[in-house]
């Protein structure tokens, strides 16, 4: 039995090295120890995507019971998904030509859907990944693609492959959420490593002829000193947002003193607004509820309603009367400060986050902006589109990977022996500038009246923007047609040189 006899802290234990063959022991070593330097960056991008990160306090002019009014800001969440919903992966092409089995299998793995899930994944932890497998079981295709988040998988990077030298990801967990089985994916085989409820390890051995991980990263924004990619959740991202929750937690309590200002009274008797006086005239609005004569020695204190002390130093304030010399105390009220500083302190905020992040400022709730025309418009998406382009070559190098993996288990051939159509294969997606289906039709319109013989092609229909199931249709029905335009033309044919009976 493994040492791990005790149920871990972490949602990932390291499995037991001794049932692991020892040719892979380093990697799952070196895999688990990446993964674990991580986990606490990859919790901090979390809170911060799911809007659950907490006001930074500098400890100057936010009290204490304040910290946890909700003044949450968005803005993490909004500049991932305003690149992932411009991503939009299509299916693949080879040669402007479709292959109807791949298309069956991206299909039944609902691919599209997995590369939406596995691009927010990169773009909030810099990576993600997808393995392709054998399907285990007759409900699944015949090759099953999964998608896993940082949270889920950790690769190691290998510079001489220039790609990933071997993966592992959690592909079960127990009733409390603790990873019970993993596959490691190395270049010649896939190790499956499994645990039953006492901690007792097992390891299971599958070699396959590829030549590479059945594990295929997909990355944000890599380079050289971090080649599986950087968060669009920068440092700069997250010290802005602080800043601008704090202050909209100084817009919310100014917006109270605004609306119930702090006032002042002048020559009034101290006496008449002591905690004794007020408590008092509290407890005479209590004194009412209290009709049980029995034994109160038991009885816990009440809690002090809010609401009725405030009426108490309300009424308190209007018992305001002349002094023994006569006068009146002078009453008054403080400034509430101009609303229109935060305002202007909040949409500095905005232009920052902007900036940072090439968000255009309407997409932040802020305003300020106007366009004086759709290409003033379409100049403010400028470098967001841009972005998004990098994005969409480095994920379709990734899809286009995945698809060559799905085709060669399928056909239960090596990599190497994939032909040179295969190997071929294009990811296409979207255009990430998403123009209106008409100013596509324009543009394709002058396309095809320079070279008429684009026109009508599948070519053609997907620059118009259609989508794949629509194209299929139209060509199904264009075949459909012409096959009963040629036997029309055969049967008046053969009609014409038959006889006059």
């Amino acid at each position: 039995m493994s040492d791990q006899t005790k149920r871990p802290t972490s949602s990932t234990p390291r499995p037991d090295l001794d049932v692991i063959p020892t040719a892979f022991q380093q990697d799952v070593v070196d895999l688990f120890d990446t993964w674990e330097s991580v986990r606490g960056r990859n919790a901090t991008l979390k809170t911060y995507i799911e809007m659950k990160n907490a006001t930074k306090d500098l400890g100057i002019s936010i009290p204490p019971d304040l910290t946890g009014v909700n003044s949450i800001v968005g803005w993490a969440d909004k500049a991932m998904r305003v690149r992932a919903v411009r991503s939009k992966f299509q299916g693949f092409v080879f040669e402007g030509e479709q292959d109807r089995r791949l298309d069956v299998l991206v299909r039944r793995n609902n691919l599209i859907e997995k590369y939406a899930r596995a691009c927010r994944g990169a773009l909030t932890y810099g990576c993600s990944a997808m393995t392709v497998m054998r399907g285990a079981t007759l409900r699944q295709p015949p090759v099953m693609v999964r998608s896993f988040s940082a949270n889920q998988c950790c690769m190691k990077w290998d510079k001489d492959e220039d790609g990933i030298g071997c993966g592992i990801a959690a592909v079960g967990v127990d009733r409390e959420g603790i990873a019970n089985r993993y596959v490691l994916h190395e270049p010649d085989a896939v190790v499956t490593i499994w645990r039953n409820d006492e901690y007792v390890w097992y390891c299971a051995v599958e070699p396959h002829p590829m030549g590479r991980p059945l594990m295929v990263p997909l990355i944000h924004d890599a380079d050289d000193d971090r080649p599986l990619g950087h968060s669009v959740v920068t440092p700069e991202v997250m010290g802005i947002i602080d800043k601008a929750m704090r202050d909209v937690l100084r817009m919310e309590v100014g917006a109270e003193f605004f609306t119930a200002p702090q006032r002042y009274i002048l020559g009034a008797d101290p006496d008449l607004f002591s905690l004794d006086s007020v408590k008092e005239a509290y407890e005479e609005t209590e004194g009412d509820d209290d009709s049980d004569d029995s034994d109160d020695s038991d009885k816990q204190p009440r809690p002090v309603d809010p609401r009725k002390m405030m009426r108490a130093y309300l009424g308190a304030f209007l018992a305001l009367t002349r002094d023994v010399e006569g006068n009146v105390p002078q009453v008054g009220q403080f400034p509430a400060g101009d609303a229109g500083n935060f305002i202007t302190v909040f949409e500095n905020d905005a232009q920052r986050f902007s900036g940072a992040t090439n968000v255009p400022l309407g997409q932040l709730g802020v305003l300020s902006n106007t366009y004086t025309s759709s290409d003033a418009l379409g100049a403010a998406n400028d470098p967001l589109i841009l972005d998004v382009e990098a994005i969409n070559r480095s994920m379709g190098a990734a899809m286009e990977e995945v698809a060559r993996l799905m085709m060669a288990l399928d056909r239960g051939v090596a990599y190497d022996a994939l032909t040179d159509r295969e190997l071929g294969v294009v990811a296409q997606f979207v255009d990430p500038a998403q123009p209106t289906i008409s100013a596509t039709a324009d543009a394709w319109t002058k396309i095809g009246a320079a070279d008429q013989s684009l026109v009508g092609t599948r070519v053609w229909y997907e620059g118009l923007g259609l989508s794949k199931a629509t194209i299929d249709r139209i060509m199904a029905a264009r075949d459909h047609q012409a096959s009963i335009a040629l036997m029309n033309e055969i049967a008046e044919q053969l009609t014409q040189g038959q006889p006059n009976g």
